[in-house]
């Protein structure tokens, strides 16, 4: 397959000079051509051309006042003047007003045409190249400084949930030295686990990010049993849900759906959105846990009891949970902002949605593969 050939586009108000040029050139450049600069103008609009060259003496507007209008509209091209003229001020004109990159005299002598006319379009390209690059570049800076920017907004998000229990282990401590005895020193242990184990699920978190934003990270995916899944993430919150009296159910229908990716990543995504439910659900209600194959996709929903929900936090979960949008709101809590990006890694993505009994269900929704 033949590469397009350059384009060149030469005004002459001389019909003869025109089918010379063409003539001469048609086997180095797909040449066009046109008597009248006006019309010069509205090609440059419809074609790409990388070179354009110009007689200077032509009624109404001369090559040197086009070539200016080309060099304010498309800097890029190249510009050649041809004239017949050699005087200094022709030449001091053309350079100045019409910024041209070379001065072809009459009559043409073909060789050092070719020359000129290959050597700016090899200018043109590299210009171009280096346009893109400068492109490629920015936008690479942009995707950093988001990235900087999101690492910020992570570690002060962690920072944050860190602080509250770490600040009731150390007022605990002050209690225990003062000798709490009895059933008193059995809640502040209560205490002291409840917020041992929040750190120890943010430093999780911290691990997932941490491998999520590797430099050069690419996830392996294998096949994952999503019912395994389910069962190691129940494992994992037992404790959480047998303290608040929660009952975390797994809907019997559950098959052994098999997804691809990461299991590990997987568990502490479902993970997540079951210490979110748990935090919408009081004493003796459920959570339900249940998976289908529908739609083109494989589902895993997590359904909480409806509780501490407001019209306000029900709109804003639906809005950052959508098929719509991938965009990060750490607002909605780390842990679901964790959950979001390893779905993300996965190809997936995170729905909400608002049942009809007034109670919050989170899906991890996985496409075919």
């Amino acid at each position: 397959m033949t590469q397009n050939k350059p384009v060149v586009l030469y005004v002459d108000d001389s019909n003869v000079n025109l089918i010379l040029f063409k003539e001469t050139f048609k086997k180095d450049f797909e040449v066009i051509l046109t008597e009248y600069p006006e019309e010069a103008l509205t090609i440059l609009k419809e074609r790409e051309i990388q070179v354009i060259v110009s007689d200077q003496r032509m009624p109404k507007m001369s090559g040197t006042e086009l070539l200016e209008i080309v060099a304010e509209q498309y800097p890029d091209i190249r510009r050649f003047l041809l004239t017949a003229f050699t005087d200094a001020e022709t030449v001091i004109e053309a350079v100045n007003v019409g910024r041209v990159h070379g001065y072809i005299k009459k009559p043409l002598k073909t060789d050092e045409i070719r020359a000129s006319i290959n050597s700016a379009i090899e200018n043109y390209h590299l210009r171009k190249k280096n346009q893109q690059i400068l492109k490629e570049l920015e936008h690479a800076n942009a995707e950093l400084l988001n990235l900087d920017g999101l690492k910020s907004e992570i570690i002060n998000a962690i920072i944050n949930e860190i602080t509250h229990p770490l600040n009731r282990i150390m007022g605990t401590l002050h209690l225990l030295k003062n000798k709490i005895e009895g059933d008193e020193l059995t809640e502040v242990v209560n205490i002291l686990d409840d917020s041992v184990l929040k750190l120890e699920q943010f430093s999780l978190l911290a691990r997932q990010l941490s491998t999520l934003k590797s430099p050069g990270y690419v996830l392996e995916k294998t096949e994952v049993s999503l019912k395994q899944v389910i069962q190691f993430s129940a494992i994992e919150t037992k404790e959480d849900m047998k303290e608040q009296g929660i009952l975390l159910k797994i809907e019997p229908s559950v098959g052994d759906l098999q997804v691809h990716g990461d299991s590990d990543l997987l568990v502490g995504s479902l993970v997540s959105l079951i210490h979110f439910a748990r935090q919408h659900s009081g004493n003796r209600e459920e959570i339900l846990i249940s998976a289908y194959s529908r739609n083109g996709a494989v589902e895993c929903l997590v359904e909480d009891g409806g509780s501490d929900y407001s019209d306000t936090l029900f709109d804003l979960l639906t809005l950052q949970f959508s098929q719509k949008t991938t965009n990060l709101n750490l607002s909605v809590g780390i842990g679901l902002a964790v959950s979001q990006m390893i779905m993300d890694a996965h190809g997936g993505h995170l729905v909400f949605e608002k049942t009809t009994e007034g109670k919050g269900r989170m899906k991890m929704v996985f496409p075919y593969e």
